[in-house]
């Protein structure tokens, strides 16, 4: 195999390129900017549609895992970029790799909040409840329809993501940064319920996603368990010995993701992944919390 990793520089593409070099399988790293952490640079928004072109014909990949996207912004801006993305992928791909497994990372909150507390599966109706969640099934929407033009594109609907290198846009990762500055740890709810998977797990998915002989459109890579975020918060804080408490306030760094007034409990049916993938997540999140707090010592 030959796999370019869009989004290479990110929490997740970073991720998914170091299983594919742990697994030996030749690959190519794209971000949006240079630096150690990519082959090569490239806006998929920004940059003329011919560079990516020539960058997939010269290169001739077997499959792409897109991670590229933003998470936060105005709604204007991420629809923009997480829409945009994609679509240039698909054009690319068209025209340099028509025959290349397509792997796009999607978003649990393109489902919002589900009617009762049943785990979620992919045939449940979107209802997404914030922009970032709108424009990621918008960014679905375009891969589906690239898929059923002869595309061999799958989304993987990825649920909140735990794990080394979490960035301070996500809850656990601002969690964290405020632990190590000693800062007191705000948010919005200890009530909410969420559904957390390693993203080492998740790399695992995506590369099992290029590897299978078939594949469903949609997958949910998840736990399939709920978690209360006041649970996992005292874990983490007894993790790092800080000896706080979590304060329930206007969080200063408030997530891309719904509130939990807006979703309140979400947790992954990820029975489909385990049969068409042969996957299934690995990590608890007692070890996805302690390796978050040990890699953030290093930062």
């Amino acid at each position: 195999m030959r796999v370019v990793v869009l989004g290479a520089s990110g929490f997740m593409g970073h991720h998914c390129a170091q299983e594919l070099a742990d697994r030996g399988i030749d690959h190519l790293r794209v971000g949006r900017n240079p630096g150690p952490k990519v082959d090569a640079n490239l806006d998929l928004v920004e940059s003329p549609q011919r560079e990516l072109v020539d960058l997939l014909r010269s290169y001739a990949p077997t499959a792409v895992i897109n991670c590229a996207g933003a998470v936060r912004g105005t709604a204007s801006e991420m629809m923009r970029t997480n829409v945009a993305s994609v679509h240039s992928l698909v054009s690319a791909a068209r025209t340099a790799a028509p025959a290349a497994r397509i792997v796009q990372l999607g978003s649990s909150a393109e489902y919002g909040a589900p009617e009762g507390r049943r785990p979620i599966d992919e045939g449940v109706e979107e209802r997404p409840s914030s922009p970032y969640g709108y424009s990621k099934l918008a960014a679905t929407q375009v891969a589906l329809h690239a898929r059923a033009q002869g595309l061999a594109m799958t989304i993987l609907r990825i649920f909140n993501v735990s794990g080394p290198l979490s960035p301070t846009s996500t809850m656990l990762g601002g969690a964290v940064a405020r632990l190590r500055r000693g800062e007191p740890v705000i948010v919005d709810s200890l009530d909410g319920w969420r559904d957390y998977v390693d993203v080492r797990d998740v790399a695992t998915a995506a590369v099992a996603s290029i590897s299978a002989a078939d594949t469903p459109p949609l997958l949910n890579i998840g736990s399939g368990h709920a978690v209360r975020t006041g649970d996992w918060l005292k874990q983490l804080i007894e993790i790092s010995e800080a000896g706080v408490e979590p304060i329930v306030g206007d969080d200063p760094q408030r997530t891309h993701k719904s509130s939990a007034a807006e979703v309140s409990w979400q947790c992954a049916d990820i029975s489909l992944a385990r049969r068409s993938l042969d996957w299934s997540p690995r990590i608890t999140l007692d070890q996805s919390l302690r390796d978050t707090w040990i890699a953030s010592a290093a930062d």
